[in-house]
C-alpha cells in the first residue's frame, strides 16, 4: 500500500459521489479489509431505519454540532440538503498514525476542504452510468419521498460538475467492476 498523504504510514482516501451512485456500498465493502478503516461522520439528521448511532453516523443536535465546530473537532464540515455533516479529526489522525487506509465518504463540499488540507489524499468520485439509472436507484432505496428524490437529483447534477477535481473517476454501472477498479486504485489485494 502506498503512502500518499505525508503522514506516518497511513493513507487518506476520499470517496464522493451523488446519492444513489453506490459510494456507501463500495465503502462498506472496502471496510471489510482489516487494513481499511471507514470514517463515521457526525450529522444533525435523524437516523433512518436500521441506522445505528456510532456505526453509521454519530447523530447529534444542531447545537451540539455547532459546539464541536467551535472546539475544532472536525477536519471538514458542510451543510448538505439542509443537514450538517462533519468528519471528526481525532479518529482520522489515529488511523493514519496506525498505518491504516482511512476512508472518508463525504460530499463534494467537504471533499474539497479535505483535499486542500491533505493535498496528497487519494480522491475518487463514484459516477452513476447516467441520470436515469441514478433516479431508479434513488426510487428503489425507498428511503426518500418524491420531493426528496427530485432534490437529490438536482444536487447530483451540481456535484457531477466537480468530478474533475478528483484524481480518479469510477463509473458504477456494475458494482463488482467498480469495486475492483477502486481496489486497484488503492493497491489493495482482495
Amino acid at each position: 500500500m502506498s503512502n500518499n498523504n505525508g503522514n506516518t504510514g497511513g493513507e487518506l482516501v476520499i470517496i464522493s459521489g451523488p446519492s444513489g451512485s453506490g459510494k456507501t456500498t463500495i465503502c462498506k465493502e472496502l471496510a471489510k479489509d482489516p487494513r481499511v478503516k471507514i470514517s463515521v461522520s457526525v450529522t444533525t439528521r435523524a437516523p433512518r431505519d436500521r441506522e445505528v448511532d456510532g456505526r453509521d453516523y454519530h447523530f447529534v443536535s444542531e447545537p451540539e454540532f455547532e459546539e464541536k465546530i467551535r472546539e475544532g473537532c472536525f477536519v471538514e464540515h458542510a451543510r448538505y440538503s439542509g443537514t450538517l455533516y462533519g468528519t471528526p479529526r481525532q479518529p482520522l489522525e489515529k488511523a493514519l498514525e496506525e498505518g491504516l487506509t482511512y476512508l472518508l465518504e463525504i460530499d463534494v463540499q467537504g471533499a474539497l476542504q479535505v483535499m486542500e488540507k491533505y493535498p496528497n489524499a487519494v480522491s475518487i468520485f463514484i459516477l452513476p452510468p447516467d441520470e436515469d439509472v441514478l433516479k431508479k436507484r434513488l426510487i428503489g432505496r425507498n428511503t426518500d419521498k418524491d420531493r426528496d428524490i427530485a432534490e437529490r437529483l438536482n444536487l447530483a447534477k451540481e456535484e457531477l460538475r466537480f468530478s474533475s477535481h478528483y484524481r480518479y473517476q469510477v463509473v458504477n454501472d456494475r458494482l463488482e467492476v467498480a469495486l475492483e477498479e477502486v481496489y486497484k486504485i488503492l493497491e489493495l489485494k482482495r
